[in-house]
């Protein structure tokens, strides 16, 4: 079953077993064949210290209460640490102070979302300029 070549396929709704290599039905597992090579298991990339201690060190340049969701101002004991922009952008919201905490039913609605990215830059030209911004994020949420 460990084999690199095994496969189960269903056919009408029914599974059977397949070998890749010799392209056909197996009736029993493949323990007679003289190919037979164990799969290669991956591990999962580990994050750098750098990375997780940009991640421990977040701030916010927005708020300082991290017991109240940002959004719906309902009390929490454990929030999500939001980075608004993300992707590209993720690290350089950590360094910045672009993160804000989140209750799960906010932070997984991206209207929410997507409200918060218009309103931030707001509250982030206030103290600094648009372009600032711009050149910090790459682009401008506001029309």
């Amino acid at each position: 079953m460990n084999c690199i070549y095994h496969r189960w396929r269903t056919k009408k709704y029914r599974k059977y077993q397949f070998c890749t290599l010799n392209k056909q039905v197996i009736l029993t597992e493949c323990q007679s064949c003289l190919n037979k090579q164990p799969h290669q298991y991956k591990t999962m990339k580990k994050k750098s210290k750098k990375l997780s201690k940009l991640e421990r060190e977040r701030f916010s340049i927005f708020t300082d209460d991290f017991k109240h969701c940002y959004y719906c101002k309902k009390y929490f004991l454990k929030l999500d640490l939001h980075e608004i922009y993300g992707g590209s952008n993720r690290q350089r919201c950590m360094k910045n102070g672009l993160v804000i905490p989140l209750c799960r039913k906010c932070h997984d609605n991206p209207i929410i979302i997507e409200i918060l990215k218009r309103g931030l830059q707001i509250e982030y030209e206030k103290k600094f300029t648009r372009e600032e911004f711009i050149q910090l994020i790459g682009q401008s949420y506001l029309k």
